[in-house]
């Protein structure tokens, strides 16, 4: 596990606030059946006791620790890159479980494929009862051009990256809420091969404070993500790419927005609605010219 010599992963583990979570995620890790590996858990200013919970760890060396001023997710995901030793890096959020072989499969793969810079696996929700969910879909086929259609990982932790890949890559985008790890991608398939296998990789968790739930900032993020990357793409197939997400994204995420803008009218809070609404700008594009856009909003707008 810990130890001098170079592990092969680094298991790097951001936490916030997560003092009831991240003891499972932890135990998660140590019982991986791969044990050659590392974890850095970089502390963001939580303002709980989440110091005092990992105590015990840093001082038996299971983990390495590191705090930091609250700056953000991807600011701590960097830190714990800049200090990471392994051959190869996994990122895990701090309320989230890994199977038992979910190194094991993945460092295998990589070390078969020389070619393949990030290789990922499916993910099963958990919910707030601890009650298993469906399992995610796999897509067979990641290219560049592909995740403009959307974003095939729900969270870093399906992953495992070649280190120095990463490491060269720059780590994440801190200047990007939300869809840092979307960011990621296209810049790692700029350079590597992304394969994803239909095997198990991640147990996510449901619960209230899911950063993904703040449905207009991560929306707004996606957007501002994907015309960065539409740059990279000829300008014939602009529109395209783009429409083809602004379908996804309304689906995903506009939607909610939509419905909530619609229930607050007809409770007479009018502010509440123009606040939903507002939400949907990143959208205005294929609000305006994408008729399938429209039709679902108007969907929405009328039956929810």
């Amino acid at each position: 596990m810990t130890g001098a010599r170079q592990p092969r992963v680094s298991v790097v583990i951001p936490t916030y606030r997560h003092r009831d979570f991240v003891l499972p995620t932890l135990q998660s890790v140590f019982n991986q059946t791969m044990q050659d590996y590392e974890i850095i858990v970089v502390n963001d200013g939580s303002p709980d006791d989440t110091g005092t919970v990992l105590a015990p760890f840093v001082e038996s060396g299971r983990i390495r620790y590191f705090e930091q001023l609250n700056q953000g997710q991807s600011h701590a995901r960097n830190a714990g890159i800049d200090q990471a030793r392994g051959e190869y890096i996994a990122l895990l959020d701090d309320d989230d479980l890994w199977p038992p072989d979910k190194l094991e499969w993945q460092l295998e793969f990589l070390e078969r494929h020389a070619d393949v810079g990030m290789v990922a696996g499916t993910l099963q929700r958990i919910d707030e009862r601890g009650d298993f969910g469906r399992r995610d879909p796999w897509t067979a086929s990641i290219t560049f051009e592909s995740l403009f259609r959307e974003n095939p990982f729900l969270s870093p932790g399906q992953t495992l990256i070649r280190a120095r890949l990463l490491k060269e890559l720059g780590g994440m985008n801190a200047a990007i809420w939300g869809a840092d790890d979307w960011d990621l991608w296209f810049r790692v398939a700029k350079v590597a091969r992304i394969m994803m296998l239909d095997r198990l990789a991640l147990y996510y968790r449901i619960h209230k404070d899911n950063a993904s739930k703040q449905t207009a900032r991560l929306l707004a993020a996606s957007c501002a993500t994907l015309e960065t990357h539409l740059r990279n793409v000829e300008k014939s197939k602009r529109r395209q790419f783009r429409f083809g997400f602004h379908r996804t994204a309304y689906l995903g995420l506009g939607g909610s927005l939509t419905r909530a803008a619609r229930d607050c009218a007809r409770h007479g809070d009018v502010l509440g609605a123009v606040k939903a609404l507002k939400g949907l700008l990143p959208l205005w594009r294929g609000l305006l010219f994408d008729p399938e856009v429209r039709i679902n909003f108007i969907r929405d707008v009328r039956w929810g």
